[in-house]
């Protein structure tokens, strides 16, 4: 059910770029109120609401500042990130329950609001020149990856098989689709493959993390607490392969795609 959900979300961010720079940034404001509500924000770590606020103030403001701008570049992500860290320290200071694991809960802030600022790089990338193909192109990539994680067959062969008619489809595209004529097929395959892998990079993340929730639980039993873990693994599985492709897609599409 995670991998449709994950899909169709990556889905609706292509359909969403296709119709234009605005449009994507609407998208990506729905993954970034997504990955906050639904992972940071049930953390079962101290501050966690405050942490979950501050990332959706600092990810909404970044996306909504490159899209208004229209800018090709990651500036914006830079400015925000910088007083974000500042503000993490910040909700740190103005607790009042005696401040317990305040290691924890100030590197789940500053890890919230460093991976909601991730997607913002989509609509950078949209706005470069060739960005729209350079985001179809890793959607793509990263659409096939959480799709074959749903098959039925080991974790290395439906890893392998994703990258693989990542490449395949994203050949195709660049010698049979009119509209990326423009774009090389080895530049198209360069991106949707790194836009898949990284995707299954960050499901394979997840799958840890659902793996470690089970034994934690045990533990936190047996002294006498309830920190559950799994509920943010749904969510986490459906936004993180966006989160995490972001980044390297966008590199690579500037790099390679024009």
């Amino acid at each position: 059910m995670s991998s449709l959900l994950a899909a169709g979300l990556i889905g609706v961010l292509a359909v969403a770029s296709a119709a234009g720079g605005e449009f994507l940034a609407g998208g990506v404001l729905v993954a970034q109120v997504v990955f906050v509500m639904g992972a940071v924000r049930v953390a079962p770590i101290p501050a966690a609401n405050s942490a979950a606020w501050l990332a959706l103030v600092v990810g909404g403001g970044a996306t909504g500042w490159t899209a208004w701008a229209g800018l090709p570049g990651l500036a914006p992500v830079a400015i925000v990130l910088g007083p974000a860290l500042v503000l993490a320290m910040v909700v740190q200071l103005l607790r009042r329950d005696g401040r317990p694991r305040l290691t924890a809960s100030l590197t789940l802030t500053v890890a919230a609001c460093v991976l909601v600022v991730l997607p913002a790089a989509w609509v950078g990338l949209r706005y470069a020149d060739g960005g729209s193909h350079a985001v179809a192109l890793g959607l793509l990539g990263a659409g096939i990856a959480v799709l074959a994680d749903a098959l039925g067959v080991s974790a290395m062969v439906r890893r392998l098989l994703a990258v693989l008619a990542a490449a395949a489809a994203a050949s195709a595209l660049a010698v049979w689709v009119e509209t990326f004529s423009a774009v090389p097929a080895v530049s198209a395959v360069a991106v949707a493959a790194f836009g898949a892998v990284m995707a299954i990079v960050a499901l394979a993340a997840v799958d840890v993390l659902g793996a470690e929730s089970p034994r934690r639980e045990e533990q936190q039993l047996v002294v006498g607490q309830n920190e559950d873990v799994a509920v943010a693994v749904t969510p986490l599985r459906v936004v993180l392969p966006v989160v995490v492709a972001a980044p390297v897609v966008y590199v690579l599409g500037r790099i390679l795609v024009e």
